[in-house]
């Protein structure tokens, strides 16, 4: 009995050793089955990822770039619609043909070095606003494009009329919508017409006046005074095409586009003449001599220095009152124009009349050994071509051409320069 019970006491240490590792073991499966379950974890880590996508600026940078730096140049405005069905951000073209380095500057799709030369504006590499100019009146700093422009001479509204809207003149005057002195009587007829005191002027209150070197000094001193900044702009006109003054027109009004395209249009109308003519003129023959005259109570000349000596040259002949000395616009007498002895008499006056002075010559007993008397060569000519003081002598110098060289411009018809079209 005792040795039996001896050896139960051995056993218990074996059997407590089992009981705890069936424990240790029901301890680990418990503990299994209280574990997390990974799959919860990859879940998280992918809904976090579009987070990070969706946050991203790039979109918003790469179409901001062309704005800023050329606002009015780009014709496809930046929008987040490029790329709706995906979170990469796919960078926008950018304009790169119409980018400047002014982040204000002006559409203007051609070269600006003409503008290089121009004298007036200040600063030739600035297109953008604002912007300043100078003449005898003094500098003028413009804002912004001017709305009220209010032009002081018939030669600057006429190149206003080929740059802006006519909504944009404040008031003209009645001779502006007279078409024997006036090349834009009728783009002008829906513009208010106002009189000649300076009073009326300040009254309009537009942003800039401009006015010629023969504009009465008077009036643009009432109308500094009032506050409205004036430009005085030098009209040249003849054979140039007054195309620096093209230029300086289209800065002051911010068209600079407006204002090339014209002065292409001036060169190349100029240059389609010279080249027209030169096989009809003959290097043994002299050019034939045109005298400019007309007649309202006294006859008068054009000599040297002005724009239709210009007009002369520019149409394949010379100016015989120049050799007689005549210089400007001098008064002349029938014995004058004997001793000129011209081979070509055009008359710069209004239609009804010069056809009346052109009969007065003809008839002249004075005159009947005048080859332009012999050949009947005496020719009132579209008065407005010719004297007025813009891009418009240009059609005098085509007209001129093809009076003097008319197998030149067999079935040739010139067109009158359009007004500004939007």
């Amino acid at each position: 009995m005792i040795r039996t019970s001896q050896n139960n006491l051995r056993a218990l240490p074996l059997l407590a050793a089992i009981i705890a590792a069936i424990a240790t073991v029901a301890t680990l499966a418990a503990m299994a089955c209280s574990s997390p379950d990974p799959t919860p974890t990859a879940i998280s880590t992918a809904t976090t990822a579009p987070t990070a996508t969706q946050v991203q600026p790039s979109p918003t940078i790469n179409r901001s770039t062309p704005t800023v730096a050329a606002p009015t140049e780009t014709s496809i405005p930046p929008t987040p619609t490029e790329a709706p069905d995906t979170p990469t951000p796919t960078p926008t073209p950018k304009p790169e043909p119409t980018l400047t380095p002014s982040p204000t500057a002006t559409p203007t799709p051609q070269p600006l070095e003409a503008f290089k030369s121009v004298s007036g504006i200040v600063d030739p590499e600035n297109f953008g606003w604002p912007r300043t100019v100078e003449s005898s009146e003094g500098t003028v700093t413009l804002i912004a494009p001017p709305e009220r422009v209010h032009f002081l001479s018939l030669g600057h509204a006429e190149i206003g009329v080929a740059l802006i809207q006519s909504e944009k003149f404040t008031a003209i005057y009645p001779f502006f919508t007279d078409p024997d002195v006036s090349n834009v009587s009728d783009q002008l007829a829906s513009v208010p017409v106002i009189g000649f005191e300076p009073e009326e002027v300040v009254a309009l209150e537009p942003d800039i006046a401009i006015a010629s070197q023969y504009t009465n000094p008077d009036l643009v001193n009432v109308v500094k005074a009032a506050g409205i900044p004036v430009v005085r702009a030098s009209e040249e006109g003849g054979s140039s095409g007054d195309i620096p003054n093209i230029l300086l027109m289209g800065y002051i009004l911010g068209a600079e586009e407006q204002a090339l395209q014209l002065v292409d249009e001036v060169e190349s109308r100029i240059q389609f003449i010279a080249e027209a003519i030169a096989p009809h003129q003959k290097q043994d023959v002299a050019l034939p001599g045109v005298l400019a005259i007309s007649k309202f109570t006294d006859i008068y000349a054009a000599g040297s220095n002005t724009n239709l000596s210009e007009i002369i040259a520019a149409a394949g002949a010379y100016n015989p009152a120049e050799d007689a000395g005549i210089d400007s616009y001098q008064q002349v007498s029938i014995e004058s124009i004997a001793a000129i002895n011209p081979d070509v008499i055009i008359i710069t006056q209004p239609l009804e009349s010069g056809i009346q002075f052109a009969e007065e010559l003809r008839n002249s007993p004075v005159l009947q050994d005048v080859p332009a008397i012999i050949n009947g060569q005496v020719h009132p000519v579209n008065t407005t071509y010719f004297t007025t003081l813009s891009h418009w002598n240009v059609r005098g110098i085509e007209e001129l051409a093809k009076l003097l060289y008319p197998r030149a411009f067999t079935n040739y018809e010139f067109e009158d320069f359009a007004p500004y079209t939007p």
